[in-house]
């Protein structure tokens, strides 16, 4: 009888356990499809803390950033969000710091297109570190974005360690050395220039004429955005110093130069130098047979001593970064008017 009271109790527990039984199981399930969507936020979840940096440096590639760590509240290795009016602007990693409160950003995620293009030097950003699942929530991405995340995008980071190793932080990748000093405003401390202008001359006649020369400068970066520069040019003057002689023109200047920042990634340098024209023809002035006549001698040793010059110039040189590493040049002056293509190192 004990027995035959206890079978209707644990037949009923048994079925009701085999009745549930799937139903937490499809919750199981279901659990972890929603690991791979955006949970909704929680209602009444508090915002994470966030501070106020900003951004002193960023790479021609906007790969690379360079932001104040004054508050000290991430270091290396530590994932952050970057918001403008409380909206995630950017994904990036903390690659490295400095006892100056400076760190070294890379980008790894675009939230907002819109907002990305604002970031410029000198903007005020708001930092959140690690995880941002509080904003994430509160902006949903598309239904075509969600399905894309679930496709390995071989083009971005996968792991912390493609931040760090060589392909990613050296050859033509941006330098995320911060032992540079931060206020020059072109960083490497080699600019060389190739360039075709037009320098001034006489003419056979006495008058003035420009000609065409071809020269190469060389700058050298001595303090923060002072410049020493040399450049050397030459050309060949046809039928000068008369039909049938050639002059060569060898153009020598040394320059000191101050860089200003001007609009669209250009750069402006005034500049005070000297400079040194040396002309040869040593065809000029000799005898031959069918030139005999010394005043026509004299003249041709004067017109090619009318060539050489020694003065104080001015100027002022205009450089546009076409893309990372490279500018087109023009320099206008009392030494040459120029243009070319400049290369830093």
């Amino acid at each position: 009888m004990i027995l035959n009271g206890f079978k209707l109790p644990v037949l009923f527990c048994l079925l009701l356990a085999m009745a549930f039984t799937p139903l937490h199981a499809q919750n199981v399930l279901d659990d972890l499809e929603e690991e791979e969507t955006i949970d909704t936020p929680v209602s009444g979840e508090q915002a994470p803390s966030l501070v106020s940096e900003t951004i002193k440096v960023i790479a021609p590639s906007k790969k690379i950033f360079i932001l104040t760590n004054e508050n000290q509240s991430f270091s290396k290795g530590d994932y952050i969000s970057l918001l403008l009016a409380n909206k995630l602007v950017c994904r990036a990693l903390i690659a490295k710091t400095t006892n100056e409160k400076l760190s070294g950003i890379k980008i790894v995620k675009i939230y907002n297109l819109p907002l990305w293009k604002q970031l410029n030097m000198g903007k005020e950003v708001l930092v959140l570190k690690g995880d941002d699942s509080y904003y994430t929530n509160k902006e949903k991405a598309p239904e075509k974005e969600k399905s894309s995340k679930k496709k390995k995008d071989d083009s971005k980071l996968q792991t912390d360690e493609d931040l760090f190793n060589s392909t990613s932080l050296s050859g033509n990748e941006d330098d995320l050395s911060m032992d540079e000093n931060s206020k020059r405003l072109i960083k490497p401390d080699n600019l060389v220039s190739f360039n075709v202008g037009l320098i001034q001359g006489k003419d056979v006649d006495g008058s003035t004429k420009r000609y065409t020369q071809i020269n190469a400068a060389w700058g050298y970066q001595l303090s923060d955005n002072i410049w020493g520069e040399a450049n050397v040019g030459t050309n060949t003057i046809r039928d000068y110093p008369s039909t049938g002689l050639d002059t060569r023109l060898i153009n020598i200047t040394v320059k000191g130069k101050y860089t200003f920042s001007a609009p669209f990634y250009s750069y402006i340098q005034p500049y005070v130098g000297y400079q040194t024209i040396l002309a040869q023809s040593p065809s000029a002035g000799v005898a031959d047979a069918n030139h005999t006549d010394q005043v026509a001698l004299d003249n041709e040793l004067q017109l090619v001593q009318d060539l050489k010059k020694s003065s104080v110039v001015f100027g002022v040189t205009i450089l546009k970064r076409i893309v990372p590493g490279w500018f087109v040049r023009a320099d206008f002056g009392t030494d040459i008017i120029n243009g070319g293509l400049s290369i830093e190192f």
